[in-house]
């Protein structure tokens, strides 16, 4: 990974918290009007949803989750307000299933609090095994 600034950063806490399932954390590195936007075709995909409506997301999808998730940084670049990212994510499903996926991602900051990511996940990969 290149060098870590205070965005990128922000990026890689905020994807750790996801996979703990950390609201709190979360929610410290969001900005009040935080947007969250899952791109594609797949049943997330329903339209930009707020940081307390991710939060319902996040239960739901930590629920589901044998251990917490683990998500690798594979190539992040930052030019201005904006961070994009490359990861990997790594979960074991209490249905016996696995949700090894590939993930990019766009994040705006607003100072040092992120106010929007879109996400482009495997859709195929989602539809199968998580809805």
């Amino acid at each position: 990974m290149t060098q870590k600034t205070q965005k990128k950063q922000a990026v890689q806490d905020y994807l750790d918290a996801v996979g703990r399932g950390d609201a709190e954390t979360m929610a410290s590195l969001v900005a009040d009007d935080f947007l969250h936007e899952f791109l594609g075709s797949t049943v997330f995909a329903v339209g930009k949803r707020t940081f307390p409506e991710n939060r319902e997301l996040l239960r739901t999808f930590r629920a589901s989750l044998v251990a917490d998730g683990k998500f690798t940084i594979e190539d992040i670049a930052e030019e201005e307000d904006l961070v994009l990212a490359i990861f990997t994510g790594e979960c074991e499903l209490v249905s016996g299933k696995r949700y090894d996926g590939i993930y990019a991602a766009s994040f705006r900051f607003r100072e040092d609090k992120i106010i929007s990511m879109r996400e482009l996940m495997d859709t195929k990969l989602a539809d199968a095994v998580m809805a």
